[in-house]
């Protein structure tokens, strides 16, 4: 009976530490949850970005993000990884295939290239998302919340 009950006890010990804690996302982070539109460089088109926490990988030093959005002709998603200092990769964009006007498509190729190039964010005090990428000039995208 003995033997049970600490064997029983030793259960329970291993399973108390097994249990998943809550993940907290720091607050600059958890500021990118959200629409955003693109104003700058080129706001001709109603561009949107929307991050939303990939709940299929909890964050730990980077968090990962399910993003989506629509461009000049198509709408888009893509995985977006950030941490607290700033940093911010991108990986799979996929975007539906409908055709537009060749101004569209060519904007809309340049920006999926820019999105996907993605190494830094910045939040400002208005409301504003800064994406530098290390692709086309001016190499930073700039958004404003939408919600």
């Amino acid at each position: 009976m003995r033997d049970r009950t600490i064997v029983s006890l030793l259960l329970l010990l291993l399973l108390s530490q097994c249990s998943q804690k809550e993940t907290v996302v720091a607050p600059q982070i958890a500021h990118l949850i959200g629409t955003w539109r693109l104003v700058e460089p080129d706001s001709s088109y109603a561009v949107t970005l929307h991050f939303a926490y990939d709940k299929d990988n909890p964050p730990h030093d980077i968090t990962p993000f399910l993003a989506s959005g629509k461009s000049s002709v198509n709408s888009y998603t893509l995985r977006l990884f950030a941490t607290l200092d700033g940093m911010m990769s991108a990986d799979n964009l996929a975007s539906t295939k409908v055709g537009g006007t060749p101004e569209a498509t060519t904007f809309e190729k340049t920006y999926f290239a820019n999105l996907e190039a993605a190494v830094r964010y910045e939040l400002t005090a208005d409301n504003r998302l800064r994406l530098f990428h290390g692709g086309a000039p001016p190499h930073i995208m700039v958004y404003k919340r939408m919600n």
